[in-house]
């Protein structure tokens, strides 16, 4: 290999390349561990040093970009960071939750076992309650044309979703998320699962960096390129998503759907699949307000 570092990066394989990427998140998801149980030690000295120390919410969360977004870089933005600062009292929030990931990895052995261990280790204190957000990745993307209709003149934009191909990799996602509140049952009884639904995404074709868009293409592959349509057949999309999550939570006690669709407007949204910071804002108060419900005073 070349002692000229640019030149040692790029004779790197696409494999060397992604194992470097998954060891960066593995550091700094244990540095996320660390500072949890730091904060944590720190808490219960001050219960002990101070009887009128609020007791704030010790929440655990995990899935993808709505709960770790790293963008703008100067001041990220997501619902994790957002209910973390409205929060009175603040909530001490361990978020293993990674952009990228789908909910069918976050629910894999190793990431499982990740989960179960923080659960039950007792330097992370006693959890209150767990936070999700999964399965956006797991559909979108260059496979979302996959859960689509060619488009026929006179067709309307709900017909455009193949319903029973959109229903499978649905099956999938709702296995994931059976399996979280299996995990919870199991090992932290005490904890209500909160889970949500995205909102009602726009089409636009822009992306973010070097990644998406994970809508437009596929619309317009399908041949759903004019917007109002395109838009309307994104939240049928979301509806069949809206419909297993409140089946999920019908099915299973102590858990919660937040219902976050239809709380953003159009200038809400940075790009196809993200909400703008404000637009995080909004959703973080969705579920300030159903952990408030839970845990009055707490939050």
């Amino acid at each position: 290999m070349s002692d000229n570092p640019v030149n040692a990066v790029a004779s790197l394989t696409e494999a060397e390349r992604t194992r470097n990427y998954q060891d960066q998140i593995e550091q700094e998801r244990a540095q996320r561990i660390a500072l949890h149980k730091q904060a944590i030690a720190a808490h219960k000295f001050a219960l002990a040093a101070a009887t009128e120390t609020l007791q704030p919410l010790n929440i655990f969360a995990d899935g993808d970009s709505w709960f770790d977004y790293p963008l703008p870089p100067f001041g990220p933005n997501d619902v994790i960071v957002s209910l973390t600062n409205q929060g009175r009292p603040q909530p001490l929030i361990l978020n293993l939750a990674h952009h990228g990931d789908e909910a069918r990895d976050d629910l894999g052995v190793a990431q499982r076992l990740r989960i179960i261990q923080n659960l039950t280790d007792p330097e992370n204190g006693t959890f209150d309650a767990i936070l999700f957000s999964g399965g956006g990745n797991d559909t979108v993307g260059n496979q979302f044309c996959l859960w689509l209709h060619d488009y026929v003149y006179g067709m309307t934009p709900s017909q455009g979703i193949n319903v029973p191909r959109l229903g499978s990799v649905l099956g999938v996602v709702r296995s994931a998320y059976e399996d979280l509140i299996a995990v919870r049952d199991k090992f932290a009884r005490q904890c209500p699962v909160f889970f949500h639904g995205y909102d009602f995404a726009i089409p636009t074709g822009k992306g973010v960096c070097s990644f998406g868009p994970w809508l437009k293409p596929s619309l317009d592959f399908r041949g759903w390129n004019v917007p109002d349509t395109a838009t309307q057949v994104v939240k049928e999309f979301l509806l069949q998503f809206h419909n297993m999550l409140t089946q999920v939570a019908a099915d299973n006690d102590n858990v919660i759907y937040v219902q976050t669709q239809g709380t953003l407007i159009s200038s809400d949204w940075d790009n196809e699949l993200h909400p703008t910071s404000g637009g995080f804002d909004k959703v973080a108060v969705k579920f300030r307000t159903a952990l408030q419900a839970k845990f009055p005073g707490r939050i």
